[in-house]
């Protein structure tokens, strides 16, 4: 059972633990604008909040496994942010900078996944870029291998969907040394596209090329995953990704979520993405919902030009997908919200906060979706307890 607090108002934590299995952690935190709108002080802020949560949950940095922090001005804040005392304190997990405009008054969004092993032994490598912080992060425990990997890009191809194709194989190329594929182990990815609404096709159709030559196909499985307006921290670099992949893992424990009577599958209009996959361990399952909006059976955007429906739907759709795997919005550990106007942000929280669980862990940002009409988008992470014959988790 997900287990949540908030600290401070701003600071919202979750977690999940079971007797036979690690325990993870989900922390999301904003640094409001202050007076003196210093990117500094709102980082030092910052720093404040993750460290009070860390001391809460009684947590040591060093179990960190993936963060990111969403910004407004990738280009003049990712110095600063790097040299900065939390810039120092993420060092231990992979680290995502990605412009996504904060909503409310927060000047910078962060969000962190924390794993803390139960009287295990974990092996945790990280490969830094020179200059910067861990791009993959591997995390090796009695039973798997969680690999995530951060900021992964290709800016010296031309155009959207050669950079896709080259993105995916270089990560190909860090996968392999690990005993790892893109058709067994590839779970999760987010999509940062700069420029969407131009963009976006040609990152569709160079996944689909290489998904094809790796065996993920429509009579396989494919991934679940976010697309999304976003800026990474190489300006030439028109898609960037995160990713999550888990080693020893079976085919038959990953499970393909949908919710037919609510909304379509992807593959219907040629997006090689799951709406959510299920990750079966022993000891509970990983619910990861892809970025879900207001749509059909059919695929047609629902409720054009009206954000609080296309809110409610969302959510609805969600709770669909949940339900089809014997869960509810209850058991979520953290969700994203995207609008692509932000100026529609106080209506949606609005819904949010009555819809939610609550003290939810949030990180709320500007993102254009892959649809001009689609005016939201969220995703997110739910944790169920399960009973399967496979090892526990991690």
């Amino acid at each position: 059972m997900i287990k949540r607090l908030s600290l401070n108002g701003s600071i919202k934590c979750s977690w999940f633990t079971s007797p036979g299995g690690a325990g993870e952690y989900f922390i999301s935190c904003g640094a409001p604008v202050s007076a003196s709108a210093s990117f500094e002080n709102a980082l030092q802020a910052l720093n404040d909040s993750y460290l009070s949560a860390l001391k809460e949950l009684g947590l040591d940095p060093q179990t960190l496994a993936y963060c990111r922090f969403h910004v407004s001005d990738i280009v003049n804040q990712k110095d600063i942010l790097a040299a900065s005392e939390i810039g120092n304190n993420v060092r231990y997990g992979a680290v995502s900078i990605v412009e996504q405009v904060p909503c409310a008054t927060d000047f910078v969004v962060f969000f962190a996944y924390h794993i803390r092993g139960n009287g295990q032994h974990f092996k945790k490598d990280l490969n830094a870029r020179p200059g910067h912080w861990p791009a993959e992060v591997s995390l090796t425990g009695n039973h798997y291998t969680m690999l995530w990997t951060a900021m992964t890009s290709a800016p010296g191809a031309i155009g959207p969907k050669n950079q896709t194709l080259e993105l995916f194989s270089s990560f190909h190329a860090i996968l392999k040394p690990l005993n790892l594929t893109l058709r067994k182990n590839l779970v999760r990815t987010w999509m940062y596209v700069r420029d969407i609404d131009n963009n976006y096709h040609g990152m569709v159709e160079g996944r689909k090329d290489l998904f094809a030559s790796h065996g993920l196909t429509s009579g396989t499985r494919f991934i679940a995953s976010t697309g999304i307006e976003g800026k990474g921290p190489d300006i030439a670099a028109l898609v960037s990704m995160d990713a999550l992949s888990i080693g020893g893992i079976k085919e038959e424990q990953l499970r393909v979520m949908n919710a037919l009577e609510n909304l379509s599958p992807a593959i219907s209009y040629g997006v090689t993405f799951e709406r959510g996959l299920r990750v079966l361990f022993g000891d509970r399952s990983h619910l990861y919902i892809s970025g879900t909006a207001s749509i059909d059976c059919k695929g047609t955007i629902l409720h054009e030009n009206d954000v609080k429906k296309q809110t409610a739907r969302t959510i609805d759709n969600i709770e669909a997908l949940l339900k089809e795997q014997g869960s509810d919005l209850s058991d979520m550990a953290y969700a994203v919200a995207y609008v692509r106007n932000p100026k529609h942000f106080f209506c949606v929280n609005e819904i949010l906060k009555k819809r939610l669980p609550p003290d939810i862990p949030l990180v709320f940002v500007q993102g254009a979706v892959c649809r001009p009409g689609w005016l939201f988008e969220m995703e997110c992470v739910a944790i169920i307890p399960d009973n399967r014959p496979y090892p526990p988790f991690l």
